[in-house]
């Protein structure tokens, strides 16, 4: 009697070979052999070092006999209809772009100082600024940073002569 199976990928009900003595889980349609065999490679992947070893190794290969660049001159050359409808849409993805730059409410900030501070001692208070209504991520702590005279640090009881 044939075991009929529910195919992991498509989820048809499907009456299960008997070849594969009740291990069956994918149908024999190519989209769901092809779910198959991706979620075996995933796994052997994941379990043998000797097999990572091996795929990492030949891409490698691959990677150097075929440059990206190269490949995609090579597919560019082979598929004109792909040419003429990326220059017909990059204009607008240009477009938007320029808009999103308009519209940034993120600023990254990551300056230096041209002149560098020479070694003294600074009062450190915390400064904010928002001229442009922008939202301002920075790595650092923005300070604003004042010289304080040596006399004023021991009279506030911080006594070290500097």
């Amino acid at each position: 009697m044939l075991k009929t199976i529910i195919c992991c990928n498509c989820k048809e009900k499907i009456k299960g070979n008997p070849r594969l003595k009740g291990n069956q889980q994918y149908c024999g349609a190519s989209e769901c052999q092809r779910a198959r065999k991706r979620l075996w490679k995933h796994e052997k992947n994941q379990n043998d070092e000797s097999y990572r070893k091996k795929q990492t190794d030949y891409l490698a290969h691959w990677r150097k006999a075929a440059p990206f660049y190269q490949y995609m001159r090579d597919y560019r050359q082979k598929n004109p209809e792909y040419v003429a409808l990326n220059r017909q849409k990059q204009p607008q993805r240009n477009k938007r772009s320029r808009q999103r730059e308009k519209e940034a409410k993120i600023v990254k900030v990551d300056a230096l100082l041209p002149n560098p501070l020479k070694p003294k001692t600074y009062e450190m208070t915390c400064f904010e600024r928002y001229t442009s209504g922008k939202i301002v991520k920075v790595d650092t702590l923005i300070v604003q940073l004042k010289q304080i005279q040596a006399h004023s640090l021991r009279h506030a009881g911080l006594g070290r002569k500097l």
